[in-house]
């Protein structure tokens, strides 16, 4: 529900953008939103940010609303964002997690555009997450054939590698697809893989770690930041390598605490070394 103050906001909002002026309009919905978050501040906000050429402004919003699907303004609004955005990977994978169709056609850029958008990407020292989703404005083929030359890449970013497998396979991928992990060339196939996060294996041995740590609460974070590297320099194969995921949390925790991974002593220095220096 809107105070008060964002009420008035709000009609000084609309005045400005009846009056054409756009970015006037945006600043006072912007102040508004700093006075607490509201699905119709946030539709309001998506929309003035279309208007005046800000189509990563009001995607960035609209994806920090918990859900996207249930309500149908929210949706509606977040299918008009990806089609100014010409977001067709993101669009393909609501369609293929929620078979939901997305209200709005969604069309790739360019072939052309497309060519040069995986160039710069390849010529970036530092990927941002603006940069990565830029390759969603790539059509289907070339965003697989374009992801699938990327995780061939030793030197790529370990953030990027995780994040493309995760997109294969909210896309639900079919094909097999390679990747490299621990520096050799793994086959896996997208559909028939879960997000990091969702696997059995990873919750199993975040829920042991968080148990170990239950009566050490200040350190939680940092030895989960340490599990996460790990685990994370294993996906998509983390079945491959844990077997028992009891038994490789607790030598986790001792090889962070002691530096002894004990029986998995040696995979825990090989992950290590073939992280980026």
């Amino acid at each position: 529900m809107t105070s008060l103050s964002q009420q008035n906001l709000l009609n000084l909002a609309q005045k400005s953008e009846a009056n054409g002026d756009f970015e006037q309009a945006v600043q006072y919905l912007e102040e508004a939103l700093r006075g607490g978050r509201t699905t119709e501040l946030v539709i309001r906000l998506c929309d003035l940010y279309l208007k005046n050429g800000q189509e990563y402004a009001a995607f960035a919003l609209i994806k920090e609303e918990p859900d996207l699907f249930s309500e149908q303004d929210v949706f509606a609004e977040y299918s008009k964002i990806l089609q100014a955005n010409h977001f067709l990977i993101e669009a393909l994978e609501v369609q293929n997690l929620s078979k939901k169709s997305v209200q709005i056609k969604v069309s790739p850029i360019t072939l052309a555009e497309q060519q040069e958008v995986m160039r710069q990407f390849r010529q970036k020292k530092h990927i941002t997450q603006f940069d990565y989703e830029q390759l969603f404005k790539l059509d289907l083929s070339n965003f697989v054939n374009f992801a699938q030359s990327l995780l061939l890449d030793p030197s790529l970013n370990f953030a990027v590698r995780i994040a493309l497998c995760e997109d294969l396979v909210r896309l639900g991928v079919k094909g097999k697809m390679r990747v490299l992990v621990l520096g050799q060339s793994e086959d896996f196939i997208p559909q028939d893989t879960e997000l990091l996060e969702k696997g059995t294996v990873y919750r199993e041995i975040i829920s042991a770690i968080g148990s170990r740590y239950y009566h050490r609460p200040s350190q939680l974070p940092t030895v989960l930041g340490e599990v996460n590297l790990i685990l994370g320099s294993l996906y998509p194969k983390l079945a491959k390598y844990v077997d028992e995921p009891d038994s490789f949390a607790s030598d986790l925790a001792s090889y962070i605490e002691k530096h002894d991974g004990r029986g998995h002593h040696k995979l825990f220095e090989q992950i290590y070394a073939n992280l980026p220096k």
